[in-house]
């Protein structure tokens, strides 16, 4: 197994790695995501802004399968999470890929929760192998090699033995990084990563992170650290109430866009 293959240079002229079209989702009569599309190219990180409730992380959920979207398309790496035009213009419920098909793409993407969501009864270095072993077949021995390498990546060499409540919050989430990144996937999405730990531990995550983006490693990160969202990302949505209000790259985004909600709510987080 091999995280080479993520960091390569983004290639403007080949297909978007992840294309989203006209995505909606509602819990009952609460429309959550009402008409969402954008794409991202292989390389790329995109940081995801909005308020609580926006349904920044319902489109997460929605892109790697933990929720069912309602109506729109999903592409994935070449591959289509739903049959193209299946739901008639939402007149009709979507039509989902075949079970292979939705397999390949569940595959093809990593998601790190805000919570870690670590088993608390194994080790570091059992957490992180559990699913390569399991869903990929890979041999304990090259596992385990690929989980010292994550760790040691993670600064966290030392620690193969260590159960999860041992560690502090940041190491924690260090280790739910590690344990996506030891599935190879494509993509990987974050949701809101640093909103359980104490500030001071933020930097440990966003440092992570950022080496994840100058390895090209592709990203969808949700989340409310301003500075960094734009710092890091080669685009940014900002969302609210259900529909992207705003999308650009950083300096647009931050800097130039004048849309009055966006104002708004940067002007919050910068009195904060």
């Amino acid at each position: 197994m091999s995280v080479d293959k993520n960091m390569v240079d983004t290639n403007k002229d080949s297909l978007p790695i992840l294309k989203v079209s006209h995505l909606k989702k509602s819990f009952g009569d609460n429309h959550v995501l009402k008409d969402i599309s954008f794409d991202l190219n292989e390389g790329e990180v995109l940081s995801i802004i909005g308020p609580s409730g926006s349904g920044k992380s319902t489109l997460l959920r929605c892109i790697t399968q933990l929720e069912t979207l309602d109506a729109g398309e999903v592409n994935v790496d070449g591959k289509d999470l739903v049959i193209p035009g299946s739901d008639m213009n939402g007149t009709r419920p979507v039509k989902y890929a075949p079970a292979k098909v939705l397999r390949s793409i569940r595959l093809s993407t990593g998601l790190v929760f805000q919570n870690f969501n670590l088993f608390p009864h194994l080790t570091v270095l059992q957490n992180i192998t559990l699913a390569p072993v399991r869903v990929l077949g890979d041999s304990r021995e090259e596992a385990r090699a690929m989980g010292r390498f994550l760790l040691k990546r993670m600064g966290l060499e030392g620690k193969e033995k260590a159960y999860p409540c041992e560690l502090s919050g940041g190491q924690q989430q260090r280790v739910s990084i590690a344990r996506a990144l030891a599935m190879n996937p494509r993509i990987l999405f974050f949701d809101e990563p640093t909103s359980a730990l104490d500030p001071e531990l933020t930097g440990e995550i966003l440092k992570v992170i950022k080496d994840l983006a100058a390895d090209k490693m592709t990203m969808v990160i949700v989340t409310h650290e301003m500075a960094f969202a734009r710092d890091v990302a080669d685009k940014v949505i900002f969302m609210d109430k259900g529909v992207i209000v705003e999308q650009g790259t950083p300096d647009f985004v931050f800097n130039q866009s004048g849309n009055e909600r966006l104002s708004s709510f940067l002007s919050r987080f910068a009195q904060h």
